[in-house]
């Protein structure tokens, strides 16, 4: 019976022994990590830790005002090297010399790391940098319409054809409307409008003169003025004021009408003094012009070339008389070829 008893009772703790093992294991098992396990902790704490590393995905760029004109990827938006970049994250200002870089480079570099819920926007110009940081930005949005404005001219028929004058400068109208913009945390959350300008355009005013670049034949001259490029001005005793584009020294001959020559000229109209013949081919016809003769002795006066009948570098001053033409002769003259 002891005996019996004795070796039941070993039994009975093999028994407890044998069943227990198992449930170590599945103990161990259970505190054991999975591999797979194991390896998705690992990423889900490196992903934390490179969201909590990385850079802004987007920089609103302004201009000094806050006017809103671009939103860029930090990883795009490149930064020329020599700006100085100041950046205003929550704590003090960093301030910094640009590289050749990127804006997410460069937060990185100055160890500045919004958080997910905050913006960054940058002020760019030639020589600095501004870069702000903040879950709540202002930012402002500029339309704007330009009318242009018109030219009106005003005839005056007491000055020459080749003088005009600006009476009134004019200007072109805008009508534009500024909107103010609150973005939290990357979205736009407010926007209204806080400005409009309308101006309406000014036109420019300009005088312009009718009376024709030109004198009767025997209208007295008080001085002629030459400028280096060879125009020049021609000023009457009345006071007006004609100009020309140059002076040319010609060959002057005279004619008149009779012994074959008819009085109508070559443009149509009747001879008469004020008219001279031309090559045409030298000088065209219906040109304006003033001549003098070069001794100074003979002062011809304003005509018109409507006549032809010589060749090349040549003028021919209409008279009334052939005894007029015997005395001109032949004379060197300087033509001056009105505007």
């Amino acid at each position: 019976m002891f005996e019996g008893s004795k070796k039941a009772a070993l039994q009975f703790k093999r028994l407890i022994a044998v069943a227990a093992v198992p449930a170590l294991s599945v103990l161990a098992l259970s505190l054991t990590p999975h591999p797979s396990d194991t390896d998705a902790s690992a990423l889900y704490l490196e992903d934390a830790y490179v969201q909590q590393d990385a850079a802004p995905a987007e920089v609103y760029v302004t201009d000094a005002s806050g006017q809103l004109l671009s939103v860029s990827s930090a990883g795009d938006l490149l930064l020329s090297a020599g700006k100085a970049v100041t950046v205003y994250p929550q704590g003090a200002p960093v301030s910094a010399i640009s590289r050749q870089e990127t804006v997410e480079a460069l937060l990185r570099r100055l160890d500045v790391r919004p958080s997910p819920l905050e913006m960054v926007s940058a002020v760019i110009t030639e020589d600095a940098v501004e870069i702000s940081v903040g879950s709540e930005m202002v930012f402002y949005e500029r339309m704007s319409t330009v009318t242009e404005h018109e030219t009106v001219y005003q005839y005056n028929d007491s000055k020459p054809v080749w003088q005009e004058t600006v009476l009134q400068e004019g200007r072109d109208g805008e009508y534009g409307e500024t909107y103010e913009i609150v973005y939290h945390s990357g979205q736009a959350i407010g926007r209204q409008l806080i400005d409009v300008v309308d101006t309406q355009p000014v036109p420019t005013i300009i005088e312009k003169g009718t009376m024709e670049n030109f004198a009767n034949n025997g209208d007295a001259v008080s001085a002629i003025s030459t400028s280096a490029d060879g125009s020049g001005t021609i000023t009457l005793v009345n006071g007006e004021v004609l100009t020309f584009s140059e002076a040319r020294t010609m060959r002057g001959t005279a004619y008149t009408t009779g012994g074959g020559v008819g009085s109508i000229t070559a443009s149509g109209t009747t001879v008469h003094v004020g008219v001279v013949a031309v090559d045409r081919d030298v000088v065209p016809l219906g040109t304006k012009v003033y001549v003098v003769s070069n001794d100074g002795a003979y002062v011809y006066g304003f005509a018109v070339a409507e006549d032809t009948g010589v060749r090349g570098n040549s003028i021919d001053l209409y008279m009334d008389t052939s005894s007029e033409c015997i005395q001109f002769g032949v004379r060197n003259c300087t033509v001056y070829i009105l505007d």
